[in-house]
């Protein structure tokens, strides 16, 4: 029979071996990083480098063939409507021949027709204008009482301002038509005068705005319709995108779309209005063939805000395909299981695969419809180490 001190040395071998068998089969914790699954507003978006553009410029031309004399304009001078530009002494003959006579006369009724449609676009503009600034009156109190969600009266307050902008480039279109004309009934009343050194053609400015490029510097001969100046104004700017063609067909006109990137510290507010219909091939960095289109937007930020743009400037455009709340997760935590998506979840220290159902995506964040509860933590980036059941211990 063992001795007292005997069978306690038994019960200790055996306790040993007991903890060298659980440690030794266990496992060791792999230590991963986690998140939980949290609901929260997601936004779905999509981005890509744009320009800002000029939207009303004119291009100055000869109006006849003779002798310009050297331009001083420099790019950023302001001019005002009106004021002369360029003068030209026509060549000898430039205005007493027939055919010059019956182009100006086409060009004078013509620009005739051209002021009328302009003065109807600016009624239908005007009517736009008051019917936009009626609807944001009618909506303020509206939200501001709670009937009625921020984001309804932001978009009544984009609609008003954006029917300013079309009342203001309609007055443009009219105030460059009326300067048309008035140029080639100049034109017409100097048919018959003197050629030569005495007789100028003065070439004015059709709008106020400023000077944006200098097409010709230097006196010279110059060829009827020879570009010269480019002028426009610097308070028309719309912001230029070319997407993939498989992007762009996600995006649609009166999409919010948020700037980027320019310069300022806030994000500039601006609204699609146009999705070109024709795409174009560009060759992208990598010699990669693209089929791309152009994406058109309308800034609505107040102007205060981004009067410091110019013409050609770039911006970080991102379009802002849908937003509302979703039950999210980080797009590192998802992972192929056959041809579901998967995830891990921890539950009592191990890791658990749950195939999950999702939804939108954006960015680093994904929605998750089905698999799993806001709350649930999860691994993220899981590597070759955690498998189903692994213990786990949050880093």
């Amino acid at each position: 029979m063992r001795s007292p001190s005997a069978r306690a040395g038994l019960l200790l071998a055996a306790a040993l071996v007991l903890a060298v068998l659980y440690f030794g089969f266990r496992g060791e914790r792999v230590r991963v990083d986690t998140a939980q699954a949290v609901r929260h507003e997601l936004v779905e978006s999509l981005r890509e480098e744009g320009r800002t553009r000029v939207v009303h410029r004119y291009r100055i031309a000869a109006a006849v063939a003779g002798e310009v004399d050297r331009i001083e304009w420099r790019s950023g001078d302001s001019v005002s409507a009106g004021q002369v530009l360029v003068r030209i002494a026509p060549a000898m003959g430039a205005l007493l021949d027939p055919a010059t006579r019956e182009r100006l006369q086409f060009e004078s009724r013509a620009a005739g027709s051209a002021v009328s449609q302009a003065q109807a676009r600016i009624n239908a503009a005007r009517a736009a204008d008051t019917l936009a600034q009626q609807e944001l009156q009618r909506v303020q109190p509206m939200v501001a009482s709670g009937t009625l969600a921020q984001r309804d009266g932001d978009r009544a307050q984009s609609q008003a301002r954006q029917a300013s902008a079309e009342l203001a480039a309609a007055r443009f279109a009219l105030q460059l038509a009326q300067a048309q004309q008035e140029a080639a009934q100049a034109l017409l009343q100097q048919q018959g005068a003197s050629a030569g050194t005495d007789t100028l053609v003065e070439v004015h400015a059709p709008v106020a705005g400023v000077v944006l490029a200098r097409l010709r510097e230097s006196a010279g001969p110059v060829a009827v319709g020879e570009p010269l100046l480019e002028i426009g104004d610097p308070a028309s700017l719309e912001v230029e995108v070319d997407l993939l063609s498989s992007d762009a067909v996600k995006v649609a006109p009166g999409m919010d779309v948020r700037l980027h990137r320019w310069g300022g510290e806030q994000a500039l507010q601006a609204r699609v209005r146009r999705v070109e219909p024709v795409g174009f091939t560009k060759i992208s960095a990598l010699g990669v063939e693209e089929q791309r289109v152009y994406v058109l937007a309308d800034l609505v930020s107040p102007p205060e805000q981004w009067q410091r743009l110019g013409d050609g400037y770039r911006v970080d455009a991102e379009f802002i395909l849908s937003s509302g709340e979703a039950l999210t997760v980080p797009g590192g935590a998802l992972f192929r299981s056959g041809e579901d998506w998967a995830l891990f979840r921890i539950e009592d220290g191990r890791a658990h695969e749950r195939k999950v159902v999702l939804g939108r995506r954006s960015g680093l964040e994904a929605e998750i419809l089905s698999g799993i509860e806001a709350g649930d933590l999860i691994v993220v980036h899981p590597d070759d180490r955690v498998s189903e059941g692994a213990r786990v211990e949050p880093l």
